[in-house]
């Protein structure tokens, strides 16, 4: 018979699966963790939630009387695995990690972060625990790794070499299956997304994309995917970029 704990344990092991298929590290819903270790310096943006997005605060928003909102992604490591993963989070958790920091010091520990709030809750908070003091070898290793260019990752413009190593080998288009996973994470966005997409890589259609331009299509999907909240908008394009 099959016993909670499997039902658990798979759960677990799915949640890490999620995690290694993607630049960010999510945590979306309540009671979900991770223990993570901070490198580097911070990357903090002022924006505007617009029509279903986060958009830069410029002088055309402040003119709408809108007013900005603070977003700070910072570079992370996995502490079992040492995957580099991208955190974004608001104001508040960014004036308690402030705290941690004075506190612990950053580089000495590994810390554990998990979620307080349901996905797409408002009142959704993240507390912060130091979970393992490391080591100076442990340190050393952690501060060795090779971080995201997150000013680049966040104007879709990072560089194969931030983004992770890509055998460039094969010349050509990227292959059915990987085109095909492409465009069903851009069909869950407006067609705006996939407009900038296609214009990014000078393509009009998905499955046109060069293979050596893999990487930097995913990373810009998982830009567009965290600025677009909206469903794709009706309409067809003259080009249908799915065909």
């Amino acid at each position: 018979m099959t016993t909670n704990s499997n039902w658990q344990r798979t759960e677990e092991m799915a949640k890490k699966h999620d995690q290694g298929s993607s630049t960010w590290l999510k945590l979306g819903n309540d009671g979900d963790k991770a223990v993570i270790v901070f490198l580097g310096e911070p990357h903090a943006r002022e924006v505007c939630f617009v029509d279903g997005k986060y958009q830069a605060f410029d002088d055309k928003l402040k003119a709408q009387g809108l007013k900005p909102s603070l977003r700070v992604a910072l570079n992370v490591a996995l502490y079992d695995t040492k995957e580099l993963k991208v955190l974004e989070q608001g104001v508040t958790f960014f004036k308690d990690l402030v705290r941690v920091r004075e506190k612990y010091t950053l580089e000495k520990w590994a810390f554990e972060i998990q979620r307080h709030g349901a996905a797409k809750d408002p009142k959704t908070t993240y507390s912060l625990l130091p979970e393992h003091q490391l080591t100076p070898e442990q340190q050393k290793e952690f501060q060795g790794l090779k971080l995201q260019d997150l000013e680049k990752l966040y104007s879709g413009e990072g560089s194969g070499d931030s983004l992770g190593s890509y055998d460039r080998k094969d010349d050509g288009v990227i292959d059915p299956g990987t085109a095909q996973a492409i465009a069903a994470q851009l069909k869950t966005m407006p067609r705006e997304a996939v407009e900038r997409f296609c214009k990014k890589f000078g393509i009009t259609r998905i499955k046109d994309l060069p293979v050596a331009q893999v990487e930097k299509a995913r990373a810009l999907v998982e830009v567009l995917a965290s600025e677009y909240a909206a469903p794709a908008a009706s309409g067809t394009p003259e080009q249908d970029p799915f065909a």
